[in-house]
């Protein structure tokens, strides 16, 4: 015997559960606004690939709609990402972003091809450029490449600062020696 579910009336007792227990109607559909705790126990959602993705996206665009859009995540999911890691805040018309999560990053330093654990994405992003313009440079031996990174150091988590390399013969020998710093790419670690 198939048993007819009625849909509507479970709906309601959902709701009115929801209100007797002091929670709002948008918690009690499993949609807490912004402001409102979510009903789910889980406490953070595991950071995704599609997420990280569209913090890239938000970046460039300035739009958070359309940077979940264009890395297939909904906008209520990215808005909940970004607000439970504390990743970036609304000021005006500009994002302000407060990304300080630790990231282990391969870099090449005055000491060698180091793997080290820098806070925020700042120090992250300027690694990468480095490495980019080292990869560049290494095509097409133009030394102008790296004289924008000239001086230029980087402090780990720990408080130690490594100067980047940007002597053409030292990138020569590290990237003889096959050294896999130039295959890595970053991760995040908190």
């Amino acid at each position: 015997m198939i048993k007819i579910r009625d849909f509507k009336a479970e709906y309601q007792r959902r709701i009115a559960r929801a209100l007797s227990k002091g929670l709002s109607r948008s918690q009690a559909r499993g949609h807490a606004k912004a402001n409102e705790a979510p009903l789910s126990s889980k406490a953070r959602s595991p950071p995704d690939d599609r997420l990280e993705d569209a913090l890239r996206k938000l970046r460039s665009l300035g739009s958070q709609s359309a940077a979940a859009k264009e890395a297939g995540v909904s906008t209520e999911r990215f808005r909940r990402f970004i607000r439970e890691h504390d990743l970036a805040k609304r000021q005006g018309r500009t994002w302000i972003y407060s990304d300080h999560r630790v990231r282990l990053m391969p870099a090449i330093t005055t000491e060698g091809a180091l793997l080290l654990k820098v806070a925020g994405f700042e120090a992250a992003s300027l690694i990468g450029k480095h490495d980019a313009a080292v990869k560049a440079f290494l095509d097409t031996q133009d030394v102008s490449l790296l004289d924008p990174f000239k001086g230029v150091s980087v402090k780990d988590t720990a408080g130690r600062t490594h100067l980047l390399e940007t002597r053409p013969n030292a990138l020569y020998r590290l990237a003889a020696s096959g050294s896999e710093v130039f295959e890595q790419i970053y991760k995040i670690v908190s």
